[in-house]
């Protein structure tokens, strides 16, 4: 890997010195002590474990906290050589660029082009100048077809974008990424991260990332931050150091390892063997669907048998999200069938249907309708007549299971990211239904919480429960998927082993999907290859 060299005579730009950050009390923090300098023209990559503060730091960085929370902070952050505080209101968040995990929570408007122009409106930008700058920056994130466009109309990756678009109109000199990837489809991801380095190159911008996986940022990445479960800093190297040398000390956290740097992956095997498909649990005919006239699916065939593993898998804006929603009985069809143990899905009373199956919104706050982890976990419950004692039984076992325990009375919106994901499927559940269906299950997770979720998940499927997974994670379709299906133009392209689509090249770079590492590790041949191999 020809990874770019942190150079050690560029200026400092921000510099964290003994800062600590706590929501209720400095006592117990969340971050502890952090003292580290990002420098001019520096990519940064900060990595830890889920809930270990990692999206904190980036609000603490440009001053939002403890301001905009309930919380308490000590130490200093200096910004180009001033103290963060002494910044007039509202001119830090210009220097100091943030695209939220949740690109949602940051959009104020209704259409894309709304939303750009009240950016520049906040900056004084002369009315007569604003469509030049608008289409210019649409341009440069490849969003220039959606500037009409209404933004909760748009797909997960498409927001992204969006939301990315309006932080570089502030031209910050440090721009933070959250978790920038997580819902773009494996071609995009490349496509955004190189965007990220030619925004970079061009604007001279410092970035800091915060990211999960670190596989496709390393080739421009100087350097590696590694926040600990306890708040402290454990690593700060060059990605080489990092993954080599603290080796161990990352996997003991639960971080990810580069796919390059894990040796178990060289043992990797292809994908299961399809179960027995001998009972259809659910079965869709015929099936179309359409928003505002313009077709999202139209003639989908698929059928969910009991026990199965499948994937549903696609480019950003495909119709994958819509299809699962369809299934879910929470939106409705224009025509074909949907039966649910051979009775349409529209006849099923909705206390029932919940019963039988279960949803994971991609946007775990969707699902949030209380205002503590443990009523979350109980509501489900106490509307079918459970006694206190058996609904807190079953809180504390899923609480200790998805490492919720210390978050009982905790309000959900409160929690990180990686939390929020995991309480989400936890609330599925408080009873075992017979489908389980999932939009992005493993988004925010650290390596030890995917891989004790994936444990849970294939344990419901062992004994009977069917899974749906909409996922842009090849790696996970080959490992654990037993079906997939693709779609592409609104119809499915494919519908078969994972196997079987390894082999489809030209499927592949039509719906910007790419090979599982363990195919991909043997094989070079070219740059478009390499997006999606």
């Amino acid at each position: 890997m020809n990874k770019k060299q942190l150079n050690q005579e560029s200026k400092p730009l921000l510099h964290v010195e003994h800062f600590s950050f706590a929501y209720e009390s400095l006592k117990n923090p969340l971050l502890h002590n952090l003292s580290f300098t990002l420098h001019e023209n520096e990519i940064t990559l900060l990595m830890g474990a889920s809930g270990s503060g990692k999206s904190t730091i980036s609000l603490c960085l440009n001053g939002l906290y403890p301001e905009a929370v309930e919380g308490f902070a000590r130490g200093d952050i200096y910004f180009q050589g001033k103290h963060i505080q002494d910044f007039p209101k509202g001119k830090l968040n210009q220097e100091i660029g943030i695209v939220f995990q949740d690109p949602e929570s940051q959009f104020c408007m209704i259409t894309v082009e709304d939303e750009l122009a009240f950016t520049l409106e906040n900056l004084n930008v002369p009315a007569s100048e604003m469509a030049k700058r608008i289409s210019e920056v649409l341009q440069a994130v490849d969003m220039e077809s959606c500037k009409k466009e209404k933004i909760h109309e748009l797909s997960g990756g498409q927001k992204q974008k969006i939301a990315l678009a309006a932080v570089l109109l502030l031209e910050p000199e440090l721009l933070i990424l959250d978790e920038p990837t997580a819902n773009l489809d494996p071609v995009s991801s490349i496509e955004f991260i190189h965007l990220i380095q030619q925004l970079q190159k061009e604007r001279k911008m410092s970035i800091f990332i915060i990211e999960h996986q670190a596989d496709d940022w390393l080739d421009i990445t100087n350097r590696i931050i590694v926040l600990g479960r306890n708040g402290d800093i454990i690593a700060d190297h060059h990605p080489e150091i990092a993954f080599t040398e603290k080796r161990q000390v990352l996997e003991k956290e639960g971080i990810f390892l580069p796919k390059a740097y894990d040796r178990s992956l060289d043992f990797d095997g292809p994908s299961p063997s399809p179960v027995a498909k001998d009972k259809v649990c659910l079965s869709i005919r015929d099936l179309s669907f359409r928003r505002k006239k313009q077709p999202i699916l139209q003639g989908i065939d698929l059928d969910i048998h009991q026990g199965e593993f499948l994937a549903i898998v696609g480019e950003n804006g495909a119709g994958k999200s819509t299809l699962l929603q369809l299934i879910a009985g929470l939106i409705k069809k224009d025509s074909g069938d949907i039966d649910l143990f051979g009775k349409p899905i529209s006849k099923w009373k909705e206390s029932e249907l919940r019963k039988r199956l279960g949803y994971v919104f991609q946007n775990p706050e969707h699902q949030f309708i209380t205002d503590t982890v443990y009523d979350e976990l109980t509501f489900g419950l106490k509307l079918n007549g459970f006694t206190q004692s058996e609904m807190d039984k079953n809180a504390n076992r899923l609480m200790r299971q998805f490492h919720l325990e210390n978050h009982t009375f905790s309000n959900p919106f409160s929690l990180s990211g990686g939390q929020k994901r995991r309480l989400s499927v936890a609330t599925m559940l408080d009873e075992t239904p017979d489908i389980l269906l999932f939009d992005e299950p493993t988004f925010g997770q650290d390596a030890n919480t995917t891989a004790e979720l994936m444990d849970m998940i294939f344990d419901l499927k062992t004994n009977g429960t069917s899974i749906v997974f909409v996922t842009h994670d090849m790696d996970l379709v080959d490992t654990y998927c037993e079906s997939v299906y693709v779609l592409h133009d609104g119809k499915i392209a494919f519908s078969g082993e994972p196997r079987g689509l390894w082999d489809q090249d030209e499927l592949l770079e039509k719906a910007r999907l790419r090979l599982p590492y363990r195919i991909r590790k043997h094989t070079k041949a070219g740059e478009y290859y390499d997006l999606i191999h």
